[in-house]
Protein backbone atom coordinates (compact mmCIF):
# COMPACT_ATOMS: atom_id res chain seq x y z
CA UNK A 1 0.00 0.00 0.00
CA UNK A 2 1.12 3.25 -0.72
CA UNK A 3 -0.19 4.61 2.75
CA UNK A 4 2.91 2.57 4.30
CA UNK A 5 5.62 3.81 1.70
CA UNK A 6 4.24 7.20 2.83
CA UNK A 7 4.40 6.82 6.56
CA UNK A 8 8.23 5.08 6.48
CA UNK A 9 9.26 7.97 5.16
CA UNK A 10 7.85 10.49 7.18
CA UNK A 11 8.97 8.39 9.95
CA UNK A 12 12.05 8.88 8.78
CA UNK A 13 11.46 12.89 8.31
CA UNK A 14 10.85 12.70 12.31
CA UNK A 15 7.31 13.00 11.34
CA UNK A 16 5.58 10.86 13.11
CA UNK A 17 2.32 12.44 13.34
CA UNK A 18 1.83 12.96 9.47
CA UNK A 19 2.43 9.00 9.28
CA UNK A 20 0.05 8.34 12.08
CA UNK A 21 -2.78 10.58 10.09
CA UNK A 22 -1.98 9.08 6.68
CA UNK A 23 -2.46 5.52 7.88
CA UNK A 24 -5.45 6.36 9.76
CA UNK A 25 -7.11 8.31 6.95
CA UNK A 26 -6.06 5.46 4.60
CA UNK A 27 -7.96 3.13 7.10
CA UNK A 28 -11.02 4.90 7.49
CA UNK A 29 -11.24 5.92 4.11
CA UNK A 30 -11.72 1.67 3.02
CA UNK A 31 -13.77 0.74 6.07
CA UNK A 32 -16.40 3.68 4.63
CA UNK A 33 -18.00 1.11 1.73
CA UNK A 34 -18.25 -2.03 4.05
CA UNK A 35 -19.53 -0.33 6.89
CA UNK A 36 -22.05 1.22 5.17
CA UNK A 37 -23.24 -2.11 3.66
CA UNK A 38 -23.26 -4.03 7.07
CA UNK A 39 -24.91 -0.97 8.72
CA UNK A 40 -27.75 -0.76 5.56
CA UNK A 41 -28.33 -4.94 5.23
CA UNK A 42 -27.40 -6.81 8.90
CA UNK A 43 -29.55 -6.24 12.50
CA UNK A 44 -28.53 -4.19 14.70
CA UNK A 45 -27.87 -6.14 18.19
CA UNK A 46 -26.14 -4.37 20.44
CA UNK A 47 -24.94 -7.27 22.79
CA UNK A 48 -21.88 -7.15 25.67
CA UNK A 49 -19.44 -7.69 23.13
CA UNK A 50 -20.08 -5.17 21.12
CA UNK A 51 -20.54 -2.63 23.64
CA UNK A 52 -17.14 -3.38 25.04
CA UNK A 53 -15.37 -3.32 21.58
CA UNK A 54 -16.52 0.27 21.42
CA UNK A 55 -15.54 1.41 25.11
CA UNK A 56 -11.83 -0.05 24.11
CA UNK A 57 -11.53 1.24 21.49
CA UNK A 58 -13.06 4.85 22.43
CA UNK A 59 -9.94 4.59 25.50
CA UNK A 60 -7.63 3.90 23.13
CA UNK A 61 -8.44 7.14 20.72
CA UNK A 62 -8.27 9.03 23.78
CA UNK A 63 -5.11 7.98 24.90
CA UNK A 64 -3.57 8.04 21.71
CA UNK A 65 -4.87 11.75 20.99
CA UNK A 66 -3.73 12.67 24.40
CA UNK A 67 -0.07 11.35 24.08
CA UNK A 68 -0.29 12.74 20.72
CA UNK A 69 -1.50 16.85 22.07
CA UNK A 70 1.66 16.74 24.73
CA UNK A 71 3.90 15.16 21.75
CA UNK A 72 4.87 12.02 24.00
CA UNK A 73 4.11 9.28 21.75
CA UNK A 74 6.74 6.95 20.94
CA UNK A 75 6.71 3.80 18.99
CA UNK A 76 7.09 1.87 22.49
CA UNK A 77 3.82 3.42 23.76
CA UNK A 78 1.91 3.21 20.72
CA UNK A 79 2.57 -0.57 20.73
CA UNK A 80 1.01 -1.02 24.14
CA UNK A 81 -2.11 0.61 22.85
CA UNK A 82 -2.62 -2.77 21.19
CA UNK A 83 -2.53 -4.91 24.59
CA UNK A 84 -6.41 -4.15 25.03
CA UNK A 85 -7.34 -5.30 21.93
CA UNK A 86 -5.73 -8.62 22.54
CA UNK A 87 -7.00 -9.43 25.59
CA UNK A 88 -10.60 -8.15 24.42
CA UNK A 89 -9.88 -10.60 21.58
CA UNK A 90 -8.74 -13.36 24.31
CA UNK A 91 -11.89 -12.78 26.61
CA UNK A 92 -13.96 -13.33 23.43
CA UNK A 93 -12.40 -16.49 22.32
CA UNK A 94 -12.61 -17.73 25.90
CA UNK A 95 -16.31 -16.63 26.42
CA UNK A 96 -17.39 -18.64 22.97
CA UNK A 97 -15.52 -21.79 24.01
CA UNK A 98 -18.11 -21.64 27.51
CA UNK A 99 -20.99 -21.68 25.16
Amino acid sequence: MPETLNAVIWVRQRKPDVALANISGAMMIQAIIPTALGMFFTAWLLDRALLSAGLVTMASIRGLYLLMQRGKLTPNLFARFGLPYVVFGAGLFFLHLRT
